[in-house]
């Protein structure tokens, strides 16, 4: 309590009652502790403090972020790692929707500390493997696509939770690693929103908890602030305080925050000043002597304006990420440092950032990589002639392809727009009740995959709707074209960009939802179906929005 408040306030007394979790879907209020004093020693990472006058007048009630010092995360055994990179910790700092390019223009003094004086390592063909975030953590986190994990969606038969799943924070715990996740939105977190989360806490830092409290407690006119802090510079403090807690301990943390760069990436030039102090403190205080620092996008913008040009559609493939490695560890590992390095300008994806976290725990060598091999440790040299096809990327994504325009009245087009519409008219048809059949309304964007030849080669395709591999060099008959469309739909003003498939010698069209991306924002147009069917809410427009829109 400042001296000026209590002196103002004879009497004030404040009280601390611990944040605990109830599953990952609520929260409750821990026993309190009465009249708490300066400098008294927290118990629990998140907590509620209140404060009332003489009177019993409520003058203060927030919640707050600390990290408390336990016994089980000081005294964990570390594992001895001969094979490893001798328990060099990883934290990563991600931020939602950010390219490499918007982080160029946006954050620039945090870049400029980060590569020109740090040194750090960006990787600058850095392709996203499928739509949205969660796309981007499961390959990451798994080394999996979402589909060749066990059911895990709401509202589906035999969906689980997912404390089973194979993500390296668990290897990390069992190697002595201290562990965090952290989402900063709560209702949108890419593994609750359509996901059924976790029974168990997954890590040994995680935010959850706080941020549902957090929700209960902030005022609704404050969308940004937390009491006198800003929200973002909570969540940079959390993540600076377990360094500090733990200076020693090697760690495996993934903070990952969303308001200030989902929907507007210009509100995170507001950060630049507090991301660029931040790193700063953890480089000068030495925390970084024994930790790889990341910062990252997981992809580029998704729904602004500039994601209907070709550059925004570039842009939402290729994320930024940059690698910040202790001095130490270039001169104990040079050879596989230089694959790094050259790596800076391959194509990567998010199965090689799984591979080379592999890698901290068990090395799996150096050399060259293999193309048969989905993700690629960036320790190997990941071959020059890698194509989006090796990596596991899907047409619809590849940033590495030449497309033609072609012209609407191509009987292609036209066929692939009618399964387009026909398709995502299917999605819906379960909730037609409640979800308007749509209709295309305009074509902005119409191309064919253009390449050396005329059509694709197909070699494999997933049965459930995943990767379609497509081989430019193979001498299979059946060859494959592919359509690109970027359109409006009505009612409701969907823009959609989609990725067709036509079997040239069945004159088959097809459409796979891995393959569909909505490109504007679509608010409560779903509203009516959210609770039972997150997975269709980008293609439908509930028709009691109808009349609201005449």
């Amino acid at each position: 309590i400042l001296r000026q408040v209590a002196a103002k306030n004879r009497g004030i007394s404040c009280d601390y009652y611990p944040v605990l979790r109830l599953g990952d879907g609520n929260i409750t209020w821990g026993p309190p502790t009465r009249n708490i004093t300066s400098g008294f020693k927290i118990t629990s990472d998140f907590f509620r403090v209140t404060c009332k006058a003489r009177r019993g007048r409520l003058m203060y009630d927030r919640v707050h972020a600390g990290v408390a010092l336990t016994q089980d995360r000081s005294e964990r055994p570390e594992v001895p790692l001969d094979e490893g990179f001798g328990g060099l910790g990883v934290a990563i700092l991600g931020f939602d929707s950010m390219s490499r390019m918007s982080w160029l223009r946006r954050l620039p003094k945090t870049r400029a500390y980060f590569h020109d004086v740090l040194g750090a390592i960006e990787l600058e063909h850095h392709n996203i493997v499928g739509d949205g975030t969660t796309a981007v953590m499961l390959p990451m986190l798994t080394g999996k696509f979402e589909w060749e994990l066990p059911e895990c969606r709401r509202n589906f038969p035999n969906a689980t939770t997912m404390d089973d799943f194979p993500f390296l924070w668990h290897d990390f715990k069992k190697a002595g690693y201290l562990t965090s996740w952290s989402n900063a939105a709560p209702f949108t977190a890419p593994f609750n929103y359509r996901m059924l989360g976790f029974e168990h806490q997954p890590t040994d830092f995680y935010t959850r908890p706080f941020y549902l409290a957090a929700h209960n407690l902030t005022q609704k006119d404050e969308p940004f602030c937390m009491g006198s802090q800003s929200q973002s510079q909570v969540w940079l403090n959390y993540f600076r305080d377990i360094f500090v807690m733990y200076k020693e301990k090697r760690k495996f943390l993934l903070h990952f925050l969303v308001e200030m760069s989902h929907d507007d990436n210009n509100l995170i030039t507001m950060m630049d000043d507090d991301i660029k102090r931040l790193v700063h403190f953890l480089y000068t205080g030495g925390y970084l002597n024994n930790t790889l620092l990341i910062l990252m996008g997981d992809h580029g913008a998704r729904y602004s304006e500039v994601r209907s040009t070709w550059s925004g559609k570039m842009e939402e493939r290729l994320p930024y990420m940059s690698f910040l490695f202790p001095k130490w560890f270039e001169r104990k590992f040079p050879e596989a440092m230089k694959h790094f390095r050259a790596n800076r300008k391959r194509l990567t994806t998010p199965f090689d950032m799984h591979e080379t976290f592999r890698d901290f725990l068990q090395f799996g060598g150096i050399g060259s990589g293999d193309l048969d091999q989905r993700g690629i440790s960036l320790f190997k040299e990941i071959p020059s002639n890698r194509t989006c096809s090796h990596a596991g990327i899907a047409p619809h994504w590849c940033s590495c392809l030449s497309w033609e325009a072609v012209s609407p009245a191509d009987p292609g087009a036209t066929k692939a727009m009618q399964t387009t519409i026909q398709t995502i008219n299917r999605f819906t048809s379960g909730y037609r009740p409640r979800c308007a059949l749509l209709s295309i309304t305009n074509v902005t964007s119409l191309t064919k995959l253009q390449t050396n030849r005329d059509v694709l080669k197909f070699t494999q395709a997933d049965s459930d709707g995943g990767i379609s591999r497509l081989d430019f060099n193979s001498s299979n008959e059946s060859g494959y074209v592919l359509y690109q469309l970027t359109f409006g739909t009505s009612p409701g003003g969907g823009e959609f960009e989609v990725t067709v498939t036509n079997d040239v010698l069945r004159q088959h069209f097809s459409l796979n939802e891995t393959d569909i991306s909505r490109i504007n924002k679509f608010g409560n147009n779903s509203a009516c179906i959210l609770k039972e069917a997150k997975q269709i809410r980008q293609y439908c427009y509930c028709k009691n929005n109808i009349h609201h829109d005449i």
